[in-house]
């Protein structure tokens, strides 16, 4: 039996909202978002952690409330002495800013918001020294310090390639000198 897989996040209910195609416009241009999919997964992921604060405050345990205050913390969402309130003060950009991608590019290794997204899409930036080419991708606290850029050495600089360049021209006609005297011998 195959899983079924579900949407990990929710569309807004109204369709045409100007003031918020707006705001999501520039959301997605300030943080480098391809598409308003990843806008809304983590709109989800904040829609998903203000309901949980408001059940758990409601609910008044106090077990539960340290579970995810000590998750939002590693996340780096909240400070760890900050109380259950803190989560529901959070909003859109807190979320954004633990993503991979801008994380690159707060630590200075890309110029842009969509340079960074380039390295991280084509496999440059690790968290641990695992690969990571996921631009969406929620950094904790821990992995942030571990993240690091390797980029692939340039093995040739140009004139070392006109130089190669320069020699397979020579051995080309090497050869061809060859050849030529082979056929003469062969006649």
């Amino acid at each position: 039996m195959v899983k079924k897989l579900k949407k990990t996040y929710d569309t807004p209910n109204t369709g045409w909202n100007e003031e918020r195609m707006e705001r999501e416009e520039g959301l997605m241009e300030d943080y480098g978002l391809k598409n308003k999919k990843e806008l809304y997964k983590a709109q989800s992921k904040l829609r998903s952690f203000r309901r949980e604060a408001r059940k758990l405050i409601a609910r008044d345990d106090e077990e539960a409330e340290q579970e995810i205050i000590e998750r939002a913390n590693d996340l780096g969402l909240i400070r760890g002495n900050a109380g259950i309130e803190a989560l529901l003060t959070l909003n859109i950009t807190d979320i954004l800013d633990r993503r991979i991608q801008s994380a690159v590019e707060r630590k200075g290794y890309a110029d842009t918001i969509n340079h960074a997204r380039q390295l991280v899409v084509h496999g440059h930036i690790y968290v641990d020294d695992e690969r990571v080419d996921a631009p969406g991708y929620l950094l904790t606290q821990e992995e942030e310090k571990e993240l690091e850029e390797r980029l692939p050495e340039v093995e040739e600089t140009e004139e070392e390639v006109e130089e190669d360049a320069e020699e397979n021209t020579e051995e080309n006609e090497e050869s061809a000198d060859e050849e030529q005297e082979n056929k003469e011998d062969e006649e």
